[in-house]
């Protein structure tokens, strides 16, 4: 009997330590540099949490840049940027280049927990 409450209870942590909704504690920092080149852009979008990040949604509405990006990193659908998956105390790069710098916002994330 104690052993399964003991597995009831590691599920119901796992459980709630893999809750992903809306408006919860992300764990993706994203951080912008400007490079050396002028008007080009270093972004890192790294995952700062326990669980694996499937995907990221960015919001990208008018984002734009002067250089393709990687589409292995980040892909742009309409007002949405999905960076692919990062794993725990991994990042992510990418370069863009325009005027001024974008703002990129997390709206969501889709995580796995092993």
């Amino acid at each position: 009997m104690e052993s399964i409450i003991k597995h009831i209870y590691l599920l119901a942590f796992i459980s709630l330590m893999c809750i992903d909704v809306y408006g919860q504690d992300f764990n993706l920092a994203i951080r912008q540099v400007p490079t050396r080149a002028s008007g080009e852009w270093d972004v890192t979008l790294e995952n700062t949490g326990p669980c694996v990040i499937l995907e990221a949604y960015l919001d990208c509405k008018g984002f734009q840049s002067h250089i393709e990006i990687d589409s292995k990193v980040i892909v742009k659908q309409g007002d949405v940027c999905i960076a692919q998956r990062i794993y725990p105390r991994n990042s992510l790069h990418f370069i863009y280049a325009w005027e001024t710098q974008f703002p990129f916002k997390l709206l969501n994330q889709s995580i796995a927990c092993s």
